[in-house]
């Protein structure tokens, strides 16, 4: 799948500005002397060297290739803070380079917009650090007020300009090939590991013009943050079907259980959608697993495609699929569904015949009294099986009243 124009712009843009930007800053740091900005620098190229090294060694050596969280930009953080802003380019390159090369790797242009951006959030942090603290080159100077507010209001400048570019490549791009970052741009964990690894840059910087070497007993709080780092997408493979990147059928349940008790509370209507490709097996022995699973794909694909934000989509197992639908009448769902339905019929799957989806459609209307989860799924289960028995590539619908 080509990329867009526009994400390519955003992303081309972004790196002009990251090369350009840093060196046109007044920086944070003019009054030390290059002899220190170099010890510095190699600092804080070290630190990113162990970081990386530590997520490896939690890792057991794995490459990981969709992982928001690498720590890569605490270094990039502490260097706006302690360094002139035309530092962030090597630093910052080298530590993406170094992680590339021990196999935290991405698609490439995603890499290295990622590293851009990256900069660039730097580069806000570094000014609005300037302009909160001035040129006084100890952060931890006098009670340490002063630094602590400026590292505050720095990191939340980085996190706020690092939030606005990835949105940017996100929602520029193909909606398939950004679900992985439009998903964890819309989690909440993402925004406070990110947090913690900023105040963890912010705090070695702080450390490092007040106590100098005592950075180094900062290492326990490094592994702690590559641990948490690597908490968010271990849940995520936990959660999530590898085959077909959505939910597996245990995690879309409670999900979708959450969200039909929000909507019985806010008296909204809920819709929970079954589907089963036809004939699948026949499709397997005609055409192997291989093309088989390419079609599991592809239909999961179909199905995202008509599917807003807010709704929540899982593998039931095999070639079924659920839906839960919030706050959407029967009518809106049925014609969700129909949408579906016709998706998967035109979808293309390479060296395959097409395939047809059924649909079971249990619709939930706005009650006084609360509707058990599983009498709904128990409804889209038999509605399915109605729609198979009246001859499959259709969408069969049932309402669901409190008892």
């Amino acid at each position: 799948m080509r990329t867009t124009r526009a994400c390519r712009l955003w992303v081309t843009a972004a790196v002009v500005a990251a090369l350009v930007v840093p060196v046109l800053l007044v920086p944070l740091g003019q009054g030390s002397t290059a002899d220190s900005w170099v010890l510095t620098g190699l600092l804080l190229i070290g630190l990113s060297v162990l970081n990386v090294e530590i997520g490896r060694l939690l890792e057991g050596g794995r490459s990981d290739n969709q992982r928001p969280h690498k720590g890569l930009s605490a270094w990039a953080f502490a260097s706006a803070l302690l360094l002139p802003t035309w530092w962030l380019v090597p630093i910052v390159a080298f530590t993406y380079a170094h992680a590339w090369w021990r196999g935290l790797r991405v698609t490439p242009w995603k890499w290295v917009g990622s590293a851009a951006y990256v900069v660039l959030a730097a580069s806000a942090a570094a000014v609005t650090a300037h302009l909160v603290i001035g040129d006084e080159p100890d952060l931890m100077h006098g009670s340490g007020l002063v630094g602590l507010v400026g590292v505050l209001a720095a990191a939340a400048a980085f996190l706020a300009v690092e939030t606005v570019m990835f949105h940017g490549s996100a929602y520029l791009n193909h909606q398939d090939d950004e679900v992985w970052l439009r998903q964890t741009l819309r989690t909440a964990s993402f925004y406070l590991t990110e947090a913690g690894v900023l105040l963890v840059g912010g705090l070695s910087a702080a450390i490092w013009t007040g106590g100098g070497w005592f950075v180094l007993l900062l290492a326990p709080v490094y592994l702690i943050t590559q641990r948490a780092a690597l908490h968010e997408p271990l849940r995520e493979r936990a959660d999530q079907d590898e085959k077909t990147g959505t939910l597996r059928f245990e995690s879309w349940r409670r999900l979708a259980i959450l969200g039909s008790e929000r909507c019985q509370r806010r008296r909204q209507p809920w819709s929970v959608l079954f589907a089963d490709l036809d004939h699948f097996k026949a499709f397997n022995d005609a055409w192997g697993h291989l093309v088989g699973d390419d079609a599991l794909v592809a239909v999961a694909q179909a199905i995202r495609a008509e599917l807003r934000s807010d709704d929540i989509l899982g593998r039931f197992g095999g070639e079924e699929f659920c839906i839960f639908l919030p706050g959407v009448t029967a009518e809106e769902a049925l014609r969700v569904a129909e949408r579906i339905r016709c998706g998967v019929s035109s979808s293309s799957i390479p060296r395959a015949a097409p395939i047809t989806i059924s649909i079971g459609l249990a619709a939930v209307a706005p009650e006084d009294d609360p509707i058990e989860f599983v009498s709904v799924l128990t409804a889209a289960d038999r509605a399915l099986f109605q729609a198979k028995h009246d001859g499959r590539n259709r969408t069969s619908l049932v309402t669901v009243d409190a008892a």
